[in-house]
This record gives structure tokens, C-alpha cells and sequence, in this order.
């Protein structure tokens, strides 16, 4: 009865069986190691975008608020300029320094600067010994 090809064979299909389901089960513990190691790696990853959005997020704050900056100091050079421009229309005198200053750079010399710009000696070697350094 041992021996009978029918009993050989049903023992050899159940070694296979089990064979097949060892292997099975091991695989099967394997894809679950990787499973819970692709989740652990997923939650990192979220983690880190979520830190990286966030500072994205301060980033795009600082920008707007350096705009803001950027805008009012446009605006604030603006006005200066006007305010500038206003001052040099109301002092006629700032004219005419500004004008001997251009000309000691120049090159001109203390006879000329005197003529062009109606000024006394002492204030044109003042302006010479200043701007001549």
C-alpha cells in the first residue's frame, strides 16, 4: 500500500503543496517588509514637502512684504526728487555753486569761475582748494 504510484504521488503533490506554500508565505512576509518600508519612506516624504511648502509659504510672505518695502522706498525717492528739484528752482545761489563746481572739475580757473559765476575770490579758492583734491 506504501509503495502504490497513487500514494507516491499524493505525497509528493503534498511536499509540493507545502513547498508552494512556504515559498508563498515567505514572499509574502518579504512584500510586507518592503510595504512597511515604502510607508515609512511615504511619511517622510510628506513631511518634508509639507516643511518645504511651509517655507515656501514664509518665503512668498517675505516677498510680498519686500515689495511693499520696495514700493514705498520707490515712492518715497519720488518725492525726494521733486522736493529736490523744488529746492534748486527756489535757491538760485545753489545754482551757481553747483555750476562753479562743475567748472573746477573742469579745469577752469579761479578768474573764470569768479566772471561765470558772480562769486567773490575767497568763495572761488574755497571751491578750487575743495574740489581739486
Amino acid at each position: 500500500m506504501w509503495l502504490q504510484p497513487a500514494f507516491i504521488l499524493a505525497i509528493v503533490a503534498l511536499m509540493l503543496a507545502m513547498t508552494a506554500l512556504l515559498v508563498s508565505w515567505s514572499m509574502w512576509r518579504q512584500s510586507q517588509r518592503k510595504l512597511e518600508a515604502m510607508s515609512r519612506l511615504m511619511r517622510e516624504l510628506t513631511r518634508t514637502r509639507d516643511s518645504y511648502r511651509k517655507q515656501i509659504e514664509e518665503l512668498q510672505a517675505a516677498n510680498i512684504g519686500l515689495g511693499n518695502k520696495v514700493s514705498d522706498l520707490h515712492r518715497q525717492q519720488g518725492q525726494l526728487s521733486e522736493q529736490q528739484q523744488e529746492l534748486a528752482l527756489k535757491d538760485p545761489q545753489g545754482k551757481l555753486y553747483s555750476r562753479a563746481t562743475r567748472m573746477v572739475q573742469l579745469g577752469a580757473d579761479i578768474d573764470e569761475i569768479m566772471a561765470e559765476c558772480e562769486m567773490p575770490r575767497a568763495e572761488a579758492e574755497l571751491l578750487i582748494s575743495l574740489h581739486r583734491q
